[in-house]
């Protein structure tokens, strides 16, 4: 050892080369061990505005707010954020106040201090630009406030937004019929604001629900946003003669729902994905759409969808994924229909329901039988409970969301390629075992099956809710006890009925 030593000091005294490369390596090595100890005790005070205000913008909004009050550096630089602003009085715990209760769902809300807070934040905003601008505004019944929502659409036009969604709805079905700004308010505020872009020139989603839109007003956002991506207007009732047709390049999700006064829809987008329509029903609105793959229906027209397939060929057979949100039937369509729309490359279908206790689920097997390829099935149920003495339930519940099958007429058949159902809302009811049990027989080859067994009992009309909930007379959600057999009764179809090779989960 001590020899080794001796002939590597001879060696570097006669190298000097060597000595030289040796020493470069050790001063390296002492800058890196300097940096890591200064990298180390860099804290978050000693980071650049710029980067601060990177990690504000990535906080929640109240989050970035409290900090403020860390020193006077950091009291103003929140208002520079360019994240996400969101303002939600549903979930809103700050500002509510018990005077202004809503006592059918519990939610205390105090509407004038959470439009100040919005108008507050907003108007302390120094920042160029927002990425999101989100604000959930309920139980806005007075409409003098018309001119503070303007303001909040203004905002998001300075801003030059990319996400902007405004949701003005209420449980209860009230239309506060706040109008959206028509096109000559838009440009002159633009032109105010001295915005060099077209409004809403970066918009990437836009959603709206329960505001009023004219037509005239998503045709000239349709042409003006060209990167828009999502595009979803709810509950407008100015809405009437809607085009959604290209050059929408860009445009991959649409949602048109609930837009009572709608008179005629016309869809033509080569590159939209997946659509959501709710509502009367119109001829066919779906033109052009060859990407077309994820479909939503609810309303009337989703009943035309089951029982005129014809009128639906075009685009049916291509879609991956179809969701059917299932109402009361009028009294001519209570007959199973003698053909079902062509579901060739169905992959995942979706049964939503309300429905009275005692109806038969056998139709639909039909829809199963239809869609050849399907992989996952989800059938969520909604029981309805009525009180003959109640007025205005009796009319509601002697109708049915979907035909009548009876096992006689139920037809036989194997489908071998579905293979995960999911359950929700199955308690246990007389005709829910045979109809799980005729479900096992048509698809043998099934690899998981879900139970989400807790689901709400839902009344007529949300007012006779209240009343029969604060009544006592009946439940307004399943409470515990149903909840525990219903869990029981799903493990007895585990040990009775289900296959033991089954992925069986109870939720």
């Amino acid at each position: 050892m001590e020899m080794n030593k001796h002939k590597a000091d001879l060696d570097r005294q006669q190298n000097p080369r060597k000595r030289k490369v040796e020493h470069e390596e050790e001063e390296e090595t002492d800058v890196l061990l300097t940096k890591k100890q200064n990298a180390a005790t860099v804290k978050i005070h000693d980071l650049p505005e710029d980067m601060l205000i990177h990690i504000l913008s990535r906080m929640s909004l109240k989050d970035a707010v409290r900090t403020s009050v860390l020193s006077r550096r950091w009291r103003y630089l929140w208002m520079y954020t360019f994240g996400k602003l969101e303002f939600d009085d549903r979930c809103d715990r700050d500002i509510t106040l018990l005077d202004d209760a809503d006592e059918r769902s519990g939610i205390v809300i105090k509407r004038k201090k959470f439009k100040t807070w919005v108008k507050h934040i907003l108007k302390l905003h120094r920042g160029q630009r927002v990425d999101s601008l989100v604000i959930r505004f309920t139980n806005l019944r007075l409409r003098y406030l018309s001119s503070d929502i303007d303001s909040w659409i203004y905002f998001a036009v300075e801003k030059e937004v990319k996400v902007f969604e405004l949701n003005l709805s209420v449980e209860d079905g009230f239309h506060c019929g706040y109008k959206f700004p028509n096109i000559e308010k838009l440009l002159s505020r633009s032109r105010e604001l001295k915005v060099k872009s077209p409004v809403f020139g970066s918009l990437r989603s836009l959603r709206l629900v329960d505001v009023d839109i004219e037509d005239e007003v998503v045709k000239y956002l349709l042409a003006s946003c060209t990167c828009v991506e999502h595009l979803c207007i709810r509950a407008s009732n100015a809405t009437k003669n809607l085009e959604v047709v290209d050059p929408l390049a860009n445009l991959k999700e649409l949602e048109i729902s609930d837009c009572c006064n709608l008179e005629s829809l016309e869809i033509s987008a080569k590159n939209l994905v997946s659509c959501t329509y709710q509502g009367k029903e119109i001829s066919s609105p779906f033109k052009k759409t060859p990407n077309l793959t994820e479909l939503t229906l609810g309303g009337e027209f989703c009943h035309s969808f089951i029982f005129e397939p014809k009128k639906h060929s075009s685009y049916s057979a291509q879609l991956v994924k179809l969701v059917l949100n299932l109402k009361t039937l009028t009294s001519e369509r209570t007959n199973v229909p003698c053909d079902l729309p062509q579901l060739d490359s169905l992959k995942r279908l979706e049964l939503n329901t309300v429905t009275k206790i005692g109806e038969s689920f056998l139709f639909f097997l039909s829809l199963i039988k239809a869609s050849p390829n399907l992989h996952e099935l989800k059938i969520k149920l909604v029981y309805l409970l009525f009180d003959r003495h109640l007025p205005g339930s009796i009319p509601f519940v002697q109708r049915t969301p979907f035909p009548e099958v009876t096992p006689e007429n139920a037809k036989c058949f194997t489908h071998n390629n579905l293979k995960v159902i999911e359950l929700v809302g199955f308690i246990g009811l007389s005709r829910e075992t045979p109809f799980i049990q005729r479900l096992f027989n048509v698809a043998p080859l099934v690899e998981k099956v879900l139970f989400d067994t807790p689901i709400g009992y839902y009344r007529f009309h949300p007012l006779i809710d209240s009343v029969a909930a604060s009544e006592g007379t009946i439940p307004w959600l399943i409470n515990h006890r149903m909840s525990l057999k219903a869990k029981r009764w799903a493990m007895d179809v585990k040990k009775n009925i289900s296959p033991p090779r089954i992925n069986f989960v109870i939720l």
